[in-house]
């Protein structure tokens, strides 16, 4: 799966609310920090969910190993699940 418009959306926005509040609301650094470290733990589950979803990023077109059937970035001259050469 790839991931798509509402990952970045939700990204931006996280930062957004933190560059917002940290800018606008004037905030003192208890709330600031806090403000933080709760931004990051939302960011943190989505990114959870994504990997219990197997929503990667797709960087690299991947070949398949014809050793052990593992995939491999297309660049790569060895497998990276067994070491044999593609």
């Amino acid at each position: 799966m790839r991931l798509e418009w509402p990952v970045y959306a939700f990204s931006a926005g996280v930062f957004l609310v933190f560059a917002l509040s940290v800018q606008f609301l004037s905030l003192g650094t208890d709330a600031i920090v806090g403000l933080f470290v709760l931004l990051t733990v939302a960011y943190a589950w989505v990114a959870w969910v994504m990997i219990k979803q197997k929503a990667v990023l797709e960087l690299h077109n991947y070949i398949t190993c014809n050793t052990c059937g593992g995939l491999t970035p297309s660049q790569g001259k060895h497998c990276m699940n067994c070491g044999a050469e593609l």
